[in-house]
């Protein structure tokens, strides 16, 4: 059937460019090609060089043996007659499910069909835009995990609202003081560390319900808390199953980033206007992960399994109390050399101050070129990120000291 008569007078070219420039018209500076490029350079003039990556977000422990046992069981079993797992359910196998809900949300009471497992919290809280118009006044932080903007500007959106985490706010802002119909946070926060205390999380969640706006929180790092006035879960807070949607991976608590296992916790309460009433959203994800989504893999999903059993829960703890006693050794390294470092307690990131005004880059290039360690210039994470650079704990002890071991010897 011709373009033409799929879509009456349009064509197929007036299609398009109604579509393209959505995506055009992010000119967010992409750093990590520039930091790669920047590398690159280094090692072209002196291969021999030993570069420390402080910069990279990912695991660098091995995958716990529990998960990797199960992982290799389920791929055993798919290899038996009649036990090929294909395509699953596209909101997950109810096995993983049930044990979210056990484990996890027993306290909040989350019901599995209020849990939906996916490849990841990246894809699902860049997805998620897609149940919303392009009139939507979108709330983010600044700074902030950079895919937020970016899938909002892709989804055609363009009332957005910046909000200011800053050293004088400790980085955890009040509600803005206009309203948004949705609102991205993320708690521990992905680039500078801090986590949102219950006091100030219920702020959120009463601005919510007040504004009638939902809260879309990424709690990736929510395995990272160990301080007690920060909840577990956003559910902790009266009101929240009525305003919020809470993200959840196994990537960085379970070392899942080369598996790719997540989900999204959407209670059936959550409600958005459509027309002049008001509908679950648990409905519409539902339908959308139904179409557009075809399941996380079978083995994967019993790896995660995995993770709620004791010896899982044991050996993923281990590996983050890992990471945290890196962060902690970092930041307390840095310190003693007189710069300002905050993040690290609660998250395996520490937000590093760069000294007498220097700019993110400016820095970065110092670190790189003097001491040969790789940092993330704060800038990439947006405007209020200027001034700072991100490090990550994903790392041993011996890199950690090898790096303070650098930088002490020039003081």
């Amino acid at each position: 059937m011709p373009w033409s008569t799929i879509l009456g007078t349009q064509s197929q070219e007036y299609l398009m460019a109604t579509l393209i420039p959505y995506f055009q018209e992010q000119h967010r500076e992409y750093i990590f090609p520039i930091i790669d490029a920047k590398l690159a350079d280094l090692k072209s003039r002196d291969p021999s060089i030993e570069v420390l990556n402080f910069g990279v977000g990912d695991v660098c422990l091995p995958i716990a043996p529990m998960i990797r046992e199960a992982i290799v069981q389920a791929v055993q079993e798919m290899g038996e007659a009649g036990k090929m797992r294909g395509y699953g359910p596209s909101n997950g196998y109810l096995f993983l499910r049930e044990a979210i809900a056990t484990h996890a949300f027993s306290s909040v009471g989350i019901a599995t069909d209020e849990i939906f497992v996916s490849e990841g919290a990246g894809g699902d809280t860049a997805n998620i835009q897609e149940l919303f118009i392009p009139s939507t006044t979108v709330g983010i932080l600044d700074p902030t995990y950079p895919a937020y903007l970016d899938s909002v500007m892709m989804a055609g959106k363009t009332h957005i609202v910046l909000i200011p985490c800053t050293e004088e706010n400790g980085f955890c802002p009040s509600p803005p003081d206009v309203h948004c119909d949705i609102l991205y946070l993320c708690s521990p926060s992905n680039p500078t560390g801090i986590a949102f205390t219950r006091e100030q999380l219920k702020a959120w969640v009463d601005y919510a319900l007040k504004e009638e706006a939902l809260i879309l929180l990424d709690h990736a790092y929510e395995a990272f808390i160990t301080s007690k006035d920060v909840p577990k879960t956003i559910y902790e807070i009266e009101g929240a199953k009525e305003c919020a949607i809470e993200f959840r991976s196994f990537s960085k608590t379970a070392g899942f980033t080369g598996l790719r296992c997540g989900y999204t916790v959407l209670p059936k309460s959550v409600k958005a206007w459509l027309g002049e009433k008001k509908v679950s959203l648990n409905a519409l994800w539902d339908k959308r992960q139904s179409v557009k989504f075809n399941g996380a893999s079978y083995p994967i999903q019993r790896g995660a399994e995995a993770v709620f059993t004791p010896q899982g829960q044991q050996q993923t703890k281990d590996q983050i109390t890992t990471y945290l006693l890196a962060a902690s050794r970092l930041k307390e390294g840095l310190a003693q050399l007189g710069y300002t470092c905050y993040g690290g307690i609660d998250s395996p990131y520490l937000w590093w101050k760069t000294p007498q005004k220097m700019s993110s880059w400016e820095f970065f290039d110092h670190l790189l070129e003097k001491y040969h360690l790789i940092s993330i210039p704060g800038r990439g994470f947006g405007s209020q990120g200027e001034g700072y650079v991100r490090l990550s704990a994903f790392t041993s002890q011996d890199h950690v000291n090898l790096a303070l071991e650098r930088l002490c010897a020039t003081q």
